[in-house]
């Protein structure tokens, strides 16, 4: 089976859960037995930097102009070939080629639902619904993105859109006899959706400290933090061996998101064995196993309650076995194993379609 990666996403960001969930399906497609090859650019993407893809497979290009050539679908003319073969996009686009078999990874809508820029909005939204459309098989992350997709694009047919899970690393796990410490944990963007600002007043109510990794604190966050007198440790950018000793150690992870595609950090927390706080929201319901410690709204009320229960030794060790059973339903070799299905029987259907 021949397939083309198009590995543009790691032009577009330096870091992220897209680049995160593209690395680990291409690293394992090359160690099986196909013939693959790559549309690569110029990045400093981290996840890029971790995996070693030959030159000899490789297409090269350079985006002169990112903010333009990032919505213009890419040309194989370099390669010859005349059977069907699988043309897979990490980030919405499709190959115009008579024997390219079109998949596109659907991770969310947050363009659709939150962008306040109209010019960005436009331009990614029509990017993405025409991948969709002129896919062959569109693979979403959840059965809740599935469901956005269908309302969305109702013209689009329900049998080509298909749900295969993110994995989660193993990197991330249980630090035998280290004690958790009274601090919540946000890891993360903290703009728009992410709702951060949502969680500062009730975690100062109730007394806890909050440790933040991610970019810098803008001023606003720094006076909204600063009104509410919030104890907090802000870590910046830390690596996945200290951020698993801060999932160790943290009394809970907090997610306040208002909407998520999937939910990767969620599943990371319950692989190092801490709790997890997250809104009852988008597709969190649906990847965090355990309802109890889902809230409805983030006020300091309905968090003391939740805090009551993680903090109870009993219930806390419950949580913690229940995460780790969770998450142990989700792994990157699982989801390769569903793509490289799904891209065997895209082949088939195109090849008797053809005929």
């Amino acid at each position: 089976m021949k397939i083309v990666y198009d590995n543009i996403i790691y032009a577009l960001q330096r870091c992220g859960g897209i680049s995160v969930v593209w690395s680990n399906l291409i690293s394992r497609c090359r160690k099986k037995d196909m013939d693959i090859s790559f549309i690569d650019y110029e990045n400093n993407n981290i996840s890029r930097m971790q995996i070693d893809i030959s030159s000899e497979n490789t297409i090269n290009k350079r985006l002169a102009i990112p903010f333009i050539q990032r919505f213009v679908n890419p040309t194989v003319g370099s390669l010859e070939i005349s059977e069907p073969f699988i043309f897979h996009s990490s980030y919405y686009r499709t190959l115009n080629h008579p024997y390219a078999v079109n998949i596109t990874t659907v991770h969310d809508f947050v363009y659709t639902f939150y962008s306040k820029n109209l010019l960005s909005r436009y331009l990614h939204c029509k990017q993405q619904y025409d991948s969709i459309r002129k896919a062959d098989v569109v693979v979403c992350i959840s059965e809740n993105t599935r469901k956005d997709l269908l309302k969305l694009l109702p013209d689009v047919s329900p049998e080509k859109v298909k749900v295969i899970y993110n994995g989660v690393d193993r990197r991330f796990c249980r630090i035998p006899d280290l004690k958790y410490k009274n601090y919540f944990l946000f890891v993360g963007n903290r703009a728009g959706y992410k709702n951060f600002s949502s969680i500062i007043e009730p975690i100062a109510k109730c007394n806890f400290e909050l440790k933040i990794v991610g970019p810098e604190l803008t001023q606003d966050e720094r006076r909204l933090i600063g009104r509410h007198n919030l104890k907090y440790t802000f870590c910046g950018h830390v690596s996945d061996e200290e951020l698993n000793k801060l999932y160790n150690e943290a009394f809970c992870f907090i997610y306040p998101s208002l909407y998520e595609g999937f939910g990767l950090p969620v599943l990371e927390a319950q692989m190092a064995g801490c709790p997890v706080l997250a809104l009852n929201t988008s597709s969190i319901p649906e990847v965090i196993g355990d309802k109890h410690l889902l809230l409805d709204s983030m006020t300091v009320e309905a968090l003391r309650e939740k805090i009551a229960f993680i903090g109870n030794p009993h219930s806390r060790k419950d949580i913690i076995d229940n995460g780790l059973k969770n998450a142990s339903r989700f792994s990157w070799d699982k989801m390769t194993g569903e793509y490289i299905s799904l891209y065997k029987a895209a082949i088939d259907n195109f090849s008797r379609n053809k005929k």
